[in-house]
Formats: C-alpha cells, sequence, structure tokens
C-alpha cells in the first residue's frame, strides 16, 4: 500500500491587531504555515525531560521546496488591541499552530481513523490503519 501526505494548499486566517507591515506579516504566517506543514507529517525531533534524543538532527525531516503545498493564501485579520501600543499585537507562529490537527482531521475525513501523535509519518497512519481493522 502506498502511502503519503500531499498538503496542496493551504489558507491561513490570523488575528494580528493593527499590521504595520502587511508584508511582513505575510511571510511570517507564510513561514509558520511551511513550518507547520513539515512538523506535522514528518519532522520526528524525539524530546525527553527536556533533552533531544534523536540522535542526529539530519533525520530529524524538515520540508524541502518540494514539500511546501502549492497555494497558500494568507488572510490578515486586523482587529487592534486595545493595550497595545498602535494596536499591535504580538504574532510570533501563531499559524502554527492550527495545522497539526486540521492535517489529523484530514486524515480522519479520508481514512476514518483519529490519530493522536505526531508525526504523521505513513508508518503511524497505516499502524492507525492496520489497529482500526482489527
Amino acid at each position: 500500500m502506498y502511502l503519503h501526505i500531499d498538503i496542496v494548499g493551504i489558507t491561513g486566517e490570523t488575528t494580528v491587531g493593527t499590521a504595520i507591515n502587511p508584508l511582513q506579516v505575510d511571510a511570517q504566517m507564510e513561514d509558520a504555515l511551511i513550518q507547520a506543514s513539515g512538523y506535522a507529517p514528518m519532522e520526528n525531533l524525539v524530546e525527553e525531560d527536556g533533552y533531544v534524543k534523536t540522535p542526529n538532527l539530519s533525520t530529524c525531516l524538515i520540508p524541502t521546496v518540494l514539500d511546501i503545498p502549492k497555494k497558500m493564501k494568507n488572510i490578515i485579520l486586523e482587529v487592534p488591541d486595545r493595550r497595545g501600543p498602535w494596536g499591535v499585537r504580538g504574532m510570533g507562529e501563531i499559524p502554527f499552530l492550527a495545522l497539526a490537527p486540521v492535517i489529523a482531521a484530514g486524515i480522519h475525513a479520508a481514512a476514518g481513523v483519529w490519530i493522536d501523535q505526531f508525526p504523521l509519518t505513513p508508518e503511524v497512519v497505516l499502524q492507525a490503519l492496520e489497529e482500526a481493522k482489527a
């Protein structure tokens, strides 16, 4: 059985407060979504008690240009923050947070199994499918 998770496109929406530099906000959103598109299906950085247990960082896969979704659209929702100067709000990697559960929900919609661990490698998905059959 061949199994591959292919993220064809992503539309991300983030409430950013006032976007003083919309191009920079858009780039930050895109970067976070690209990072998350690697985290969920392929990155396998094992950490235990605050220590990295992955023997080589070269084996902790990150997305290449071939893994990046072909279509990406970011929607910047400007809702000024009353407490921040000029209505700005910290942004950071907020778009990163939702993508892994979205991919897990996509697997559930396609295959009927819920998976609650990451990365969602082909081996993990196949194991979940086999357990669901049993």
